[in-house]
């Protein structure tokens, strides 16, 4: 028993590991790249251009990540637990977030699980 929390130990401190490692040289090669950006830029601009561009393009990025993590956080209790997409398309009626047509669409397969199980 203890064994295998030991493994799961064993292998989460590993993988954490290997994350932290992989994030450290991902910061370190953003760094460089930073560096070497500004210089190309002031080099062919002046420094002023050189920090806008690269504000920007951080800033980009920033708003990006964020977007995408506010997105996943938003559909992660959207499974639907019950056969047919019954949940789901309650999910659907009360949310207004989503879509008329993604609406339709799981009201139009509720209908057609409804009627096949009618059938039975």
């Amino acid at each position: 028993m203890f064994d295998r929390f030991k493994s799961k130990a064993a292998h989460t401190a590993k993988r954490a590991g290997l994350l932290s490692g992989g994030l450290l040289a991902t910061l370190v090669g953003i760094a460089f790249l930073t560096v070497a950006a500004w210089t190309y830029l002031v080099q062919t601009t002046d420094a002023l251009t050189a920090a806008l561009v690269l504000g920007s393009v951080f800033t980009g990025v920033g708003l990006v990540v964020i977007g995408i993590a506010s997105a996943q956080g938003d559909h992660s209790g959207e499974q639907a637990t019950s056969p047919g997409l019954a949940s789901a398309n309650h999910q659907a009626d009360h949310s207004s977030g989503q879509p008329p047509l993604m609406q339709a669409f799981l009201h139009g397969m509720q209908a057609g699980v409804s009627a096949t199980q009618g059938r039975r």
